[in-house]
């Protein structure tokens, strides 16, 4: 082995502990928080059937379920930077639900901020079980559960190509769909380049809208107190969102459009490792979105009840 691979394996060794380490220091809070934050949310009646509050569950459920089937892959991976065991079957497994819990929290997320146009500009929408069902949870499974699932089984699972995993790569590398590059376009677009656009221009025109109607708006008090709790809870959650995926979407939209290989090593070994963190971070935006709940942790106040 020469010098030069010897001094790569180093660095690349070096740079997976210390993302082992960031990632293991946050991996057990954040399943503390999502199991706390989702069982009182479940608990309180209230809560738990408003319906603008729902995105929230959501989101806390895929919080658990990566924490239980993806998260302890990238660390074993991160640990010792390959893959065990080696098998192809593992392989599939965990390309096929790390994209299935992206795709999810992606479009739930771009659900979300459409969503909350509708709880406070067209709240008739949702007067009768009808509307709800036709308007909330049809749209709120689509989006999280049927499409992400569906297509993942498509391109990972049965798209008609052969798979040769790289043990030594993050997910194995990619499976073979996404080296066709009508597939790979398909997936940006569809999985990312949409949703993000949607986060962003609907909570931009949520915030303008809501900005020029403020004052129609204040002379309903309670609605008010309302509305501001919803759209708090949209820019807490948007702003993890984009802090978190917007440098790998943007590196791929000029990778897309214009220069190949812009930010190529910046994207791959940083920009999407740190959209692990989405998931791992949403239960505590989801926890202090709730003062109910989160207010349970300060020890004074649970003296002063008692």
């Amino acid at each position: 082995m020469s010098n030069i691979t010897l001094i790569q394996n180093y660095t690349t060794d070096q740079s997976n502990y210390v993302k082992y380490i960031i990632m293991q220091t946050c991996y057990i809070p954040s399943i503390i928080c999502s199991i706390f934050t989702l069982t009182n949310l479940l608990l309180n009646r209230n809560l738990r059937l408003a319906l603008h509050n729902h995105t929230s569950i959501i989101l806390l459920c895929i919080s658990i379920f990566d924490s239980f089937f993806n998260h302890p892959l990238t660390l074993n991976y991160l640990r010792i930077s390959h893959i065990v065991p080696s098998t192809d079957g593992l392989c599939l497994f965990w390309n096929f639900t790390n994209s299935i819990f992206v795709v999810s929290t992606y479009w739930t997320v771009a659900w979300g901020s459409i969503e909350k146009h509708l709880f406070i500009f067209y709240s008739t929408l949702f007067a009768t079980q009808r509307r709800r069902i036709l308007f909330h949870y049809i749209p709120l499974l689509f989006t999280t559960f049927i499409y992400p699932v569906v297509s993942n089984i498509i391109i990972i699972l049965f798209y008609p190509c052969e798979n040769h995993f790289n043990m030594m790569s993050l997910y194995c590398a990619f499976p073979c769909a996404l080296y066709i590059q009508s597939v790979a376009l398909y997936t940006r677009f569809a999985h990312n380049f949409i949703p993000t656009f949607t986060v962003v221009g609907f909570t931009l025109a949520l915030l303008v809208r809501v900005i020029k109607q403020k004052r129609q708006m204040q002379n309903n008090q309670f609605n008010w107190r309302k509305f501001r709790r919803m759209i708090s809870q949209l820019l807490l959650l948007v702003g993890l969102f984009l802090s978190v995926t917007l440098p790998a979407t943007t590196v791929s939209i000029i990778q897309n459009c214009c220069l190949p290989t812009f930010a190529a090593t910046l994207q791959k070994s940083y920009f999407n490792f740190l959209i692990r963190f989405l998931t791992m971070f949403m239960p505590f935006i989801c926890l202090i979105s709730f003062p109910e709940i989160w207010s349970k942790l300060l020890w004074w106040n649970n003296i002063q009840i008692h």
